[in-house]
């Protein structure tokens, strides 16, 4: 006597190889599921964490601007701190002070109290007393200077018409290093007490000129609202809302958003084929149950015995291998590619709930075909899986013009409320994803649509063996699509995360070489007036340097325009080395006097080449504007270098006057290139004997420093995205490989009836081969689509696209699959006829 359970496992070994393969596919689209979550779960952690790093533990700033000549009481202070969801407060002060006599530049010097928050903030562990600082490991390079020495640091500010100096000494208690990936800053701390006094307008109820607000959590905004309640002319800065954090947690959400909508639909149709691999195979036993009369009760417990067991393996195998994935071959997988470490926690509780909810999840979904097969008559099981015809209806045109009108609305609307806000950018998102939708759910009759196009084509070009496979392929059309959505989903996938990787990349390295526009930076950082034009000229004798040039300060004058004088910042070049570098056409007028100038700033004041305008500027020691001469134009250029719409040479008279008090521009940084750059910074070693406060970086340094860092942040991402492609490449070969395997019977027919061996193996890849490039083209096309889409939420900014990454995917996935399927063809092609022909 049989029980249910025993006839459950006894079908269970007429389809082993099925009921393995399903459990190997669930394991796969959990261990997928798993994995996006916990990577969001970490990269959202990550995120948080690196800007906590940045900001410490401050969710808002508050303060005035400088120029209304306001500073915090403590009054306010207090009313800050009584404000609900407010948990810490701190003052700070801020002014720019002379450092060991230096006349010639000045420090940004920092008043902090001695808390946590304001430590967290500016990453300092001692408690300052009335006559300590702490002060960067830059400004200790440039003075020379290591903890326990003497810092001079002279104080000034204005009362009533004179000025007030003192100048004091302080003890260096700790030198702080800078943050990993960003350069070393040049600021003092120093006591609060002690600097705010020395602050314009400053009183006895004077408590800083800003002050730093912890909050508790998610209450950021609603505080910043109360503290613009307590005075309108209060500025309010929210850590989150400041535009870069704001952009990067923007990225990250929609990258989130998108993963998981394609991952989970790649996960959704390996299972949805998994389901119809399995019953396609154990049909004939249910065919007989029903014949020798068991009841619909009776298959469908059957039936569902055998769906738990199936499920309940492949939740926990998913699980087990995603714990081995994250915290095992994840990181091993980082080390391998010489990642940076990634965060790569497992937080169980989570895991176990999304196990939990994935199997509750899949026995629901199941219980549709538990239904299905207990109710079926013999012959309908017969014939359930061989109708696979695909039909458009009316319904269908009806639903596709439905979501087309959502997703012109939504588009048109996002626009009027704007994209780059939060409600804007969720209404593009959504209708990205529903134009993806669409297009996914048209995929199969484009595909029928297009082998019916092509059939003669390929008859002629390829032969009748490619014929016949295409010929083959029309029915299958439908049972295969999972297995193309699948790879769908993961082109898409990879399109947008490479495409994401390589602009925030392509990004920094702007940045880069905005700011070094040569392989050499030389910073002046003291304003050294005794570096001047002939040091460029022995710069420029070393054998290892191709070229120097000399970029300057930004000076103020005013220029006398239509009968006023208007303030601009105006910046020295050398011109003959940007007429030899082409980024500016030949001058032939005197350059002593000459000025150079935008198209903007032509048009907006009519200025034009030849007029001459009369210059002033400040002067300290009269404490007026005074003449300084005349300038003509010269010429006007396209744009402007380095950002000033105003230029001269350095032969100009602007260059060279001789008051101290006024203004001037002087070398403010000095750009050197050279095709050995190693070389030329031990030939340029010089430089720091005779003046050790200069600062010699190279382009190579910082762009290896830029990808450490850049690549620390998406390690994680690039390991899980590696997993993915490996994981979704082993469930769709595993699941054609099944596919071709249950068409033994055909192959077998069509050998008995004259098609060779090698006609076999041409049929199996040409079968295959046509699905997995149609998805991975589609995918593509699909995922420059979506990134195209979401990619407007943000359109001031370039985009690119790592092409190589899709090639190489491609190639890689497209070999795989012909190595694969080659020995599959072989090994069937070689099978003894009559052995085929028995097991059919």
């Amino acid at each position: 006597m049989f029980t249910m359970s025993s006839i459950a496992v006894k079908l269970f070994r007429a389809a082993w190889s099925n009921v393995l393969t399903s459990i190997s596919i669930i394991t796969i689209s959990i261990c997928l599921v798993m994995t996006m979550s916990v990577y969001i779960w970490n990269a959202n952690s990550q995120m948080k964490e690196n800007i906590q790093a940045l900001f410490g533990e401050m969710d808002i700033m508050v303060g005035y601007n400088s120029d209304q000549n306001m500073l915090l009481t403590s009054q306010q202070i207090e009313n800050f701190e009584a404000i609900p969801g407010v948990t810490n407060v701190s003052s700070v002060s801020l002014a720019q002070t002379n450092v060991e006599n230096e006349k010639n530049t000045s420090f940004y010097t920092v008043g902090v109290e001695n808390d946590d928050l304001v430590k967290s903030r500016y990453h300092f562990n001692v408690n300052l007393g009335p006559n300590d600082v702490v002060i960067t490991e830059n400004l200790a390079r440039i003075f020379q200077k290591k903890v326990g020495d003497t810092l001079n640091i002279t104080f000034s500010k204005t009362v009533g018409d004179s000025i007030e100096i003192d100048t004091s000494n302080f003890t260096i208690q700790e030198i702080l290093p800078p943050l990993k990936g960003t350069d070393s800053p040049n600021f003092i701390l120093i006591q609060n007490n002690v600097l705010k006094t020395w602050l314009e307008f400053s009183d006895n109820q004077t408590a800083g000129m800003f002050a730093l607000l912890k909050t508790e959590d998610n209450l950021a905004t609603s505080v910043g609202i109360n503290l613009k309640q307590l005075d309108e002319t209060l500025r309010v800065d929210i850590v989150s809302d400041i535009d870069e954090i704001k952009k990067n947690l923007q990225a990250l959400m929609i990258f989130m958003i998108v993963l998981s909508f394609f991952i989970l639909l790649i996960s959704s149709v390996l299972l949805l084929s998994t389901f119809q691999l399995l019953f396609y195979k154990i049909k004939e036993q249910l065919i007989v149950l029903r014949a020798l009369g068991a009841s619909t009760k009776q298959v469908g417990r059957i039936v569902q015995l055998q769906l738990s067991i199936i499920i309940s393996f492949g939740v926990l195998l998913g699980t087990v291998v995603s714990l081995l994935v994250i915290k095992s071959w994840l990181p091993q997988l980082v080390s391998l590619m010489k990642l940076p470490e990634a965060k790569t926690d497992f937080p169980i509780i989570f895991v176990v709930v999304i196990a939990i909810a994935s199997f509750l999840l899949l026995q629901l979904i199941t219980q549709w075909r538990v239904h299905k097969s207990s109710s079926l008559l013999p012959l309908q099981i017969a014939t359930e899986n061989e109708n696979l015809s695909l039909r458009w209806a009316r319904w269908k045109t009806i639903v596709v013009i439905v979501v087309a009108i959502a997703v012109l609305y939504l588009f048109s609307n996002a626009h009027l409320v704007g994209k780059s806000t939060g409600e804007g950018a969720l209404k593009i998102i959504i209708g990205t994803l529903l134009v993806s939708g669409v297009l996914l759910y048209m995929m199969p009759y484009l595909f029928t649509a297009l082998f019916k196009i092509s059939l003669k084509p390929i008859r002629t070009i390829f032969g009748k063996e490619a014929y016949l496979a295409c010929q083959q392929l029309m029915p299958q059309v439908r049972k295969n699509m999972p297995i193309v959505l699948s790879i769908i989903g993961l082109m898409v996938i990879l399109t947008f995360g490479s495409s994401l990787f390589k602009t925030i990349q392509q990004s920094s390295y702007g940045n880069i070489n905005f700011q070094y526009e040569t392989s050499i930076k030389i910073e002046n950082e003291l304003n050294d007036p005794t570096i001047t034009q002939a040091l460029i000229e022995e710069i420029e004798a070393l054998p290892s340097v191709s070229y120097a040039y000399a970029q300057s300060n930004y000076a103020t004058i005013d220029l006398y325009i239509d009968d006023f004088f208007e303030s601009s910042d105006i910046i020295a070049i050398d011109v003959q080395k940007y007429v030899q570098k082409n980024k500016l056409n030949a001058i032939e007028a005197d350059l002593e006097d000459g000025l150079i100038i935008t198209k903007s700033y032509a048009q907006k004041y009519k200025l034009a080449v030849g007029d001459h305008l009369k210059t002033s500027a400040y002067d300290l020691a009269l404490q007026k504007n005074v003449s300084i001469g005349e300038l003509k134009i010269i010429e006007i250029v396209d744009a402007p270098n380095n950002t000033s719409d105003l230029m001269v040479d350095w032969s100009s008279f602007l260059s060279n006057i001789n008051t101290t008090s006024i203004g001037k521009t002087y070398i403010k940084d000095i750009m050197v290139e050279t095709d050995d750059t190693e070389q030329a910074l031990a030939e340029l070693s010089f430089l720091q004997e005779r003046w050790p406060a200069l600062k010699i970086t190279d382009k190579e340094t910082i762009i290896k420093q830029n990808d450490e860092m850049f690549f620390q942040r998406w390690s994680l991402f690039v390991g899980v995205f590696v997993i993915l492609i490996v994981a979704t490449c082993l469930g769709v070969l595993q699941t054609l490989l099944h596919s071709i395997y249950s068409k033994r019977g055909d192959f077998a027919i069509q050998r008995l009836i004259g098609l060779s061996p090698g006609g076999v193996i041409k049929l199996i890849l040409t079968q295959v081969l046509s699905f997995v490039l149609y998805g991975l083209a589609v995918g593509t096309f699909l995922g420059l689509l979506v990134t195209k889409l979401i990619n407007t939420i943000d359109d001031k900014s370039p985009k690119y696209y790592d092409f190589f990454t899709l090639g190489l995917t491609s190639i890689v996935f497209l070999g795989t699959t012909l190595i694969v399927f080659t020995l599959q063809g072989y090994w069937i092609s070689r099978k003894k006829l009559t052995n085929e022909m028995m097991d059919i």
